[in-house]
């Protein structure tokens, strides 16, 4: 289907006369069979994995993909100078993601454990279907490409010189052995817009609405001036033509999974939206959003404990009877910045994100449109 798929040569084509003889040759059960004698691993390995990412590509998007390259694992071993430990740059429970430099370009080689492959590798086809379907938004971490001679495929994205949004924004209590200067209030409020640019169009730049649901700072990287960078769609999930939400087993991280997702199973746009909140009470506060729900319910029998939050349906107490709580907590921890109209703009639409009742949250295309009038508020002022 795509050329890059294309098995390297490695001295095996023959001429036609040589071919057609040594075909001859052969009974109907080697002729089925041919194709397969010889191949060595990293190559049957690109069939597969290349199979695997033309049928997601087709169930998903019809077929439908932005131009992109392949690497061998050797060009990802040697851009990488072999995965050493200092050259990660961000990890997770499946990855690390490791800097590179390829051609004299900066680049990011993200290599997924081969513990238990066949559990997660629909995670990563995934991933790259979704990624190369928004790779030409500004907004979203580019996807270069993919090595497919790897048991789960390494994928290869633009280099972000300035780290994820959870090096910046948190105070020294919550991350300290992080040493970056904070970003300021302009800087936090203008990421927090681009963001929410990238998650609209998530939702409505395709026929079929996708969502995240893995939305938090960590996976928000910034790129040259601090451009916001959406990334990681593993667990991203479309929504079927004609239906108004998915459903599917329950993820996310805590604190910014949708509690009526948790509770049902049903996953919409507005679940993104509750996410998105979350990463609003982060950036507005500078103290993780477990941390804070953990202060509002302090002295609440049962109070929010991660197991509850991820056991909601039975837990007696949920953010639905703290909303009240949450908003005097906001208003007192607010950061100390001179554009108090602004903060508190921006306050008020962080609560209705993070509002229990799905239907009394904005779209995203609400809280984009709703960010760029509060950045307005100040220019006003100038």
């Amino acid at each position: 289907m795509w050329s890059c798929f294309k098995l390297p040569n490695n001295g095996r084509n023959r001429t036609e006369n040589e071919s057609r003889t040594r075909l001859e040759k052969k009974d109907p059960e080697q002729e089925q069979f041919r194709f397969l004698k010889g191949r060595t691993e990293e190559e049957s390995l690109m069939l597969e994995n290349g199979g695997r990412i033309s049928e997601e590509l087709i169930s998903s998007f019809g077929g439908k993909s932005t131009l992109f390259r392949t690497f061998s694992k050797q060009e990802l071993q040697i851009a990488t100078n072999n995965y050493p430990q200092d050259g990660v740059l961000h990890s997770d429970l499946t990855y690390k993601l490791y800097k590179g430099t390829l051609e004299n370009r900066e680049i990011s080689v993200k290599r997924f454990t081969e513990v238990d492959a066949e559990r997660y590798i629909h995670w990563y086809i995934n991933e790259f279907a979704v990624a190369s379907q928004m790779n030409h938004h500004k907004h979203v971490l580019k996807l270069l490409g993919c090595c497919l001679e790897t048991q789960v495929p390494t994928l290869v994205y633009e280099f972000a010189e300035n780290g994820d949004l959870s090096d910046h924004i948190y105070e020294k209590l919550e991350l300290p052995s992080k040493h970056h200067s904070p970003l300021t209030w302009d800087n936090r409020l203008r990421i927090a817009t681009e963001v929410a640019d990238a998650i609209t169009y998530l939702h409505t730049g395709t026929s079929k609405p996708i969502i995240h649901r893995e939305i938090k700072p960590r996976n928000i990287f910034l790129g040259k001036n601090f451009a916001a960078k959406l990334f990681e769609f593993g667990l991203s999930i479309s929504i079927p033509l004609g239906e108004t939400h998915v459903e599917s087993e329950v993820v996310g991280s805590i604190g910014f999974i949708d509690p009526e997702a948790v509770s049902t199973g049903r996953f919409t746009e507005k679940s993104d939206v509750y996410s998105f909140g979350g990463v609003l009470l982060e950036i507005l506060t500078g103290r993780r959003v477990r941390h804070i729900f953990e202060e509002v319910f302090e002295g609440v029998p049962g109070s929010y404990q991660a197991e509850q939050l991820m056991n909601l349906k039975d837990s007696k107490y949920t953010v639905m009877d703290h909303e009240n709580d949450l908003e005097r907590y906001l208003k007192r921890n607010i950061l100390k910045e001179k554009n108090r109209e602004q903060l508190m703009a921006c306050a008020e639409l962080a609560l209705k994100c993070v509002k229990v009742n799905p239907e009394e949250r904005p779209t995203m295309m609400e809280v984009a449109y709703e960010l760029r009038r509060i950045k307005a508020l100040a220019e006003h002022t100038k």
